[in-house]
């Protein structure tokens, strides 16, 4: 894994898997169950993407958290490992936990546990901007399709402001008036520090039949304790 840039907000790591692992996260992506982000839900609205951001699809969700701090939290997310194919990827962020440290902060005092779930976006889908706040300390995605090119589209746009404590704000990347974006190299990894605002823009038409293969996850602070 190679750090290829970094700012205070984020940081992009190329080369995150082994080639070989790679490929076989590829292949075992393709193999999982997706459902349209629209329909995951008993069908209803997932607000978390726009009416116009197109029709993403998501996999299978994975939680590792080695504390048992969220059990029973994450009803939709197998235990890892799950023997599904985002294992290998899961089994690699918590080995490279260290190394990501300046964006995510430390593992049990930070955060505690990580999310990690496919999602597949074809040509005309994306997602506004967004924040990733609330209880995540820091989100990553890991792009797992094997070939992009330009012409493709879905670039990260990452706001050149400070993080925030406000709730997400559509308008907020404005403020700044400058930001960065990072293109969606294979086996690419980037690491974004909570209430960052940043976007996913849409697969172009120019990539045909070709997804947006990506793992994508969050790392979370503790929970508060339930109520007795």
């Amino acid at each position: 894994m190679e750090l290829t840039w970094s700012t205070d907000d984020f940081a992009v790591f190329d080369d995150f898997l082994a080639p070989g692992a790679a490929a076989s996260l590829w292949e075992g992506l393709r193999t999982e169950d997706y459902h349209f982000v629209h329909g995951r839900r008993g069908g209803s609205w997932n607000k978390v993407y726009g009416l116009l951001d197109g029709s993403p699809l998501s996999g299978p969700g994975t939680l590792n958290d080695p504390e048992g701090h969220f059990t029973g939290r994450f009803a939709d997310h197998a235990p890892h490992p799950s023997g599904g194919a985002t294992d290998a990827v899961v089994k690699q962020l918590a080995e490279e936990a260290t190394r990501i440290e300046p964006w995510t902060g430390r593992f049990g005092t930070d955060w505690h546990a990580f999310t990690c779930r496919p999602f597949l976006y074809p040509q005309g889908s994306g997602l506004a901007w967004h924040d990733d706040s609330g209880d995540r300390a820091a989100s990553f995605v890991l792009y797992a399709h094997p070939e992009w090119q330009a012409s493709w589209g879905a670039e990260l746009l990452v706001s050149g402001g400070t993080p925030g404590g406000r709730p997400a704000d559509q308008n907020a990347h404005l403020t700044s008036r400058v930001g960065h974006y990072v293109a969606p190299h294979p086996n690419r990894l980037v690491v974004l520090r909570s209430g960052v605002p940043h976007m996913i823009k849409k697969v172009e038409p120019h990539a045909g039949d070709r997804v947006r293969g990506s793992v994508t996850g969050f790392f979370l602070r503790r929970p508060a304790e339930r109520p007795h």
